[in-house]
């Protein structure tokens, strides 16, 4: 496989997470020819789950990590630290898998709490759910379809409505919202630095500043040596997106803007249980506090000025206060907004990609598969059996996902701001779903 990722998505800044939890001592890069039971290449957290998986499972095999940078360099050390499974998208579980399957699915994805509290770190770990919220009238209908959704899988605890009055945030734009339980914070950073402690405690081999070149049967070939392996995971995320075995992921970018500490923040907008919260917008807003009082506001249009714009709008009462940093980059969005999970045919490759922006919690569950796939393992999972839909060639997949992107943007403001979208946005925007696919944050 010559050209095993695409360098062109490494272009991301780096993140405040990373300056409050500076990396420990770097590790050194693969040097000669070594030999390994596991590759696993990415040292994000999909990789180091996998890694500490695959060592819980087998403690003698020797599963070595390869990370073109530092550990979390990637979506891992840079994302908005919203740590959840799938029940908040158990709408669109239904529609691909039925009832029990989706619920199936939703339930064992919360594993990851058990598994991020076994870690023995402080992450800032806060499990107090996720809000997510009406800014106009046809986002209504969204908070309704979840609701909806959960009775009838009988689960309603899972999807709560809360009206504006309870909502206890005092924002001029909100709605309403939907309560959802299935979500906590964490401080990205921290987790990373976390996850890497354990891999290397369990007995994993780590080289950092470590790029991999390609992988063939000779072995996976690195800047300054080679590895051979017996089974090989990819777990670089947006970096492999565009590589020929995955051609059901695209590249997007997250922005993410972070103010200054702020002084009598409850007192200013409520916010009392310090939930997480996520507009119901295609491109959707998401923000949450940090344990110092900071506001965070990302935004999946990737772009700085519409995070900030959220911000002074959910929030006209902290217009005095700075912006203290921001960051964005590259994120792998699947065609259906499910990880993509597999095996190349006929290798011994084993891929897991595809988060949509929702990697944080889901990347403990498909870490668990790839380990499955890399064991031999039998396993059962929707995720792996499931047809996913392809994406045009390049370069007709970028090109039209930016028609696409700004088509749904329109159609997100409209509708944000109660007005009715133009017939071409709407024409536009509404193109993925007739070919089957769902490429968008939510």
């Amino acid at each position: 496989m010559k050209r095993l990722y695409d360098r062109g998505v490494h272009g991301s800044t780096r993140s405040w997470w990373r300056e409050e939890a500076p990396p420990d001592e770097e590790l050194p890069a693969l040097e000669g020819t070594g030999d390994a039971d596991v590759a696993v290449i990415g040292g994000g957290f999909t990789g180091l789950w996998t890694a500490l998986e695959l060592l819980h499972r087998r403690p003698s095999a020797r599963v070595v990590v390869l990370e073109a940078g530092r550990c979390g360099d990637g979506a891992s050390g840079r994302n908005g630290g919203f740590l959840h499974g799938f029940w908040a998208a158990l709408p669109r579980l239904v529609d691909m898998f039925g009832v029990d399957a989706a619920v199936s699915l939703a339930r064992e994805a919360t594993g990851v709490y058990d598994a991020v509290r076994a870690l023995g770190e402080d992450v800032w770990l806060n499990e107090s759910g996720m809000l997510t919220v009406s800014l106009g009238p046809a986002q209504d209908a969204v908070l309704e379809h979840e609701v909806t959704a959960a009775i009838r899988a009988g689960a309603p605890e899972e999807a709560v409505y809360v009206s504006r009055e309870a909502l206890g945030i005092d924002s001029p734009i909100m709605r309403g919202a939907v309560r959802c339980r299935d979500c906590a914070t964490v401080q990205p950073g921290r987790l990373v630095r976390a996850l890497r402690r354990a891999v290397l405690a369990a007995g994993a081999t780590v080289h950092e500043r470590t790029p991999v070149l390609s992988i063939d049967e000779g072995g996976i070939a690195c800047e300054r040596g080679l590895l051979r392996a017996e089974e090989i995971v990819l777990a670089t995320n947006a970096s492999a997106a565009r590589w020929p075995a995955t051609r059901s992921v695209a590249v997007f970018r997250s922005a993410i803007v972070l103010t200054e500490p702020v002084p009598s923040l409850h007192e200013r907008i409520g916010w009392e249980h310090e939930e997480a919260i996520a507009d119901a917008r295609t491109y959707l807003n998401y923000f949450r506090l940090t344990n110092d009082d900071r506001v965070l506001m990302g935004s999946a249009s990737g772009e700085f000025q519409r995070a900030e714009a959220a911000l002074r709008a959910y929030f006209p009462q902290l217009a005095d206060v700075r912006v203290a940093a921001r960051w964005e980059g590259a994120i792998d969005v699947s065609s259906d907004r499910l990880p993509v999970v597999g095996t190349v045919p006929g290798t011994r490759v084993h891929y897991g990609l595809g988060y949509t922006g929702n990697g944080v919690g889901p990347s403990w569950l498909v870490g668990r598969l790839l380990a499955s796939l890399a064991l031999g393992d039998q396993v059962d999972s929707p995720l792996l059996t499931r047809r996913v839909p392809s994406l045009p060639p390049e370069p007709l997949r970028s090109v039209g996902a930016q028609v696409v992107r700004r088509a749904l943007l329109a159609v997100d403001d409209a509708q944000s701001a109660g007005k009715r979208p133009s017939q071409l946005a709407t024409g536009v925007a509404r193109l993925p779903e007739l070919l089957g696919l769902r490429i968008a944050s939510r």
